[in-house]
């Protein structure tokens, strides 16, 4: 052991030069210090080196092992049911039928990211939307997140995976669509498809549609639907029901348990009659869900007030319009109305221009050579200049 003193501008400077194990040691004990401060000082670090010393070379205990992938699940699920009572079951789904099938074994610290770029390939070659591929992502992301937050992982590998970015779709049925699907689908399915066009209420509640929620009032009958399953998914409070909606929920049919589409278990069973209905109408890229946007398009068509059409989708309406304002009945009554005779309109006159082309086609036994004759008319027809117009003719006598 060694002091140096130094002096400097700021007074004598002590340095101790120490020894230990190999290993030099220079610390600063401080300034103008007497020779009994400086041995203290001294003492303090001399004790604080063989400590830290000590600390280094004692045998470290090991480590807990890391718990796998599919074992974490159930501590994950329980944090998401006291954060989120409302969940709607979504996680919980996309990790029983697609991520714990592929990590489950997986140990949470061999997660690697090459490991999440071959779960993307998969689920691509399987056909998965990007929206879906997108929220199994983030599901698997607050997986981890929540291990390093109990300290069973050190970090998360696959903060930086590229996930896919869903783009909201902004799709809406045409007229002619509508057509081909009504020929196309049986008798229960296109009245799911107007209550769609009418509420525009999700697949789901109108599959679980009850005659509970049916309520007449003054103007007509309502429907109170049961509320959403997450804030995610809102429902409006009460939708007044038009004479189109009204009949399509053809109450004289029979309604075992109170449901009106009872012959479907749920969205999801509905879902594969939807496909095969659109598939035979030859309607391409047309969801079920496109019908709420479709509900709204024709509402603003309609000259509907934008926030009369958030209430009517059960949106949150902007500032604290939801605390004070209350009576809507009228002015949902008077917008359901329009909307069913827009809808009547758009599907008359589709009927009407097919009715037309059907008129103006040739039978098709006609020659070849009578068309030519008639499309060469037509053209010489068109080619004849104004000035060259007979003008004595009785149709221009009066000219």
């Amino acid at each position: 052991m060694n002091i140096r003193r130094t002096p400097t501008s700021k007074g004598t400077r002590s340095v101790l030069t120490y020894w230990y194990q190999g290993i030099r040691y220079r610390p600063f004990l401080g300034l103008n210090l007497s020779a009994d401060k400086e041995r203290d000082a001294a003492l303090k670090i001399i004790t604080a080196i063989h400590q830290n010393t000590a600390e280094k070379l004692a045998p470290k205990a090991c480590a807990p092992e890391s718990p796998t992938f599919g074992s974490f699940i159930p501590t994950y699920l329980q944090y998401l049911k006291a954060k989120r009572r409302d969940a709607d079951g979504r996680n919980q789904h996309a990790l029983t039928l697609h991520l714990v099938p592929h990590f489950g074994s997986k140990r949470l610290a061999d997660v690697r990211m090459e490991d999440g770029l071959v779960y993307l390939e998969r689920r691509r070659a399987e056909k998965a939307a990007e929206g879906t591929i997108e929220r199994e992502c983030a599901v698997l992301s607050a997986v981890l997140n929540l291990a390093v937050e109990c300290e069973v992982l050190d970090k998360n590998r696959l903060r930086r995976l590229p996930v896919p970015q869903y783009v909201k779709r902004e799709r809406v049925a045409e007229s002619w669509e509508l057509q081909k699907i009504k020929q196309a689908a049986s008798q229960e399915v296109w009245r799911v498809v107007i209550l769609a066009l009418q509420t525009g209420m999700r697949e789901s509640k109108l599959i679980d549609m009850h005659e509970e929620w049916l309520v007449q009032r003054g103007d007509g009958f309502w429907l109170v639907p049961s509320p959403g399953r997450s804030s995610n998914k809102r429902v409006a409070k009460a939708v007044p029901l038009n004479d189109l909606a009204r009949a399509a929920l053809r109450c004289d049919l029979p309604r075992p348990g109170g449901r009106f589409f009872w012959k479907w278990k749920d969205a999801n069973s509905f879902k594969h009659r939807w496909l095969d209905t659109i598939e035979r109408a030859g309607v391409e890229g047309l969801h079920f869900h496109d019908l709420r946007h479709t509900f709204a398009t024709w509402l603003i068509e309609a000259g509907v007030d934008y926030i009369v059409i958030e209430k009517l989708l059960g949106h949150r309406l902007p500032g604290t319009g939801d605390l004070y304002i209350h009576d809507w009945d009228s002015r949902l009554r008077d917008a359901v109305t329009r909307l069913a005779v827009l809808t009547e309109q758009k599907l008359r006159e589709e009927i009407g221009a097919k009715k037309q082309e059907k008129a103006f086609q040739v039978p098709l036994e006609v020659p070849p050579s009578y068309l030519e004759l008639i499309q060469n008319r037509v053209s010489i027809g068109k080619m004849v200049p104004r000035d060259r117009i007979e003008l004595s003719t009785p149709a221009f006598s009066g000219l």
